[in-house]
């Protein structure tokens, strides 16, 4: 990909290619088509998803006026369209793909890796996960389903748990910043 490219998409696509680059650095004699990616992926929006749809909501003229940031074109597909790009800027043309399995979603990008190894479908794969979700739609989403903890407190497995850790999000002054507690 070329680096005005890999500039241009978000910060999830350039995470998952940097540790890509880091797997496969010092490897050689690797057959491309032998090579993929399973890329687990919260398909959460991501900051510059939630800035495409403020500037959508706004109008270009308010958005402009406002100091919200342009999203590129590729940036506002996070489901399938990161595992592709990363194959390839990496040179993988084996499969490529990614599955959302929620807090699992790097165990089975793991297992579904081992599988294709295993039956012989590819020579090497890289499996993992990333999640880059704007605060501010996790934090609204989380409150919607009421599993935020009222006390504060995440006690998983405990009989008086009350649900996750609560979040507070403030909106700073513009430039879409926000500050999680």
């Amino acid at each position: 990909l070329p680096t005005g490219e890999v500039e241009a998409l978000d910060p999830l696509v350039q995470w998952c290619l940097h540790a890509g680059r880091q797997a496969l650095d010092g490897l050689e004699d690797v057959e491309a088509s032998r090579a993929g990616l399973i890329l687990g992926n919260l398909s959460y929006p991501t900051a510059e998803m939630a800035a495409h749809a403020e500037r959508v909501w706004l109008g270009e003229e308010l958005a402009d006026a406002a100091g919200v940031p342009r999203a590129g074109a590729q940036s506002r597909f996070m489901s399938g369209l990161p595992a592709h790009l990363v194959a390839q800027g990496l040179g993988l043309s084996g499969q490529a793909w990614a599955l959302d399995a929620a807090c699992a979603s790097s165990l089975y990008a793991i297992k579904m890796a081992c599988e294709q190894l295993q039956d012989g479908s590819a020579d090497l794969m890289l499996a993992g996960a990333v999640s880059c979700a704007d605060d501010l739609f996790i934090h609204v989403g989380f409150c919607a389903l009421k599993a935020l903890s009222v006390r504060g407190e995440s006690r998983p497995f405990h009989a008086g748990a009350d649900g996750l850790a609560h979040l507070r999000v403030e909106l700073l002054p513009r430039r879409g910043l926000r500050n999680v507690h």
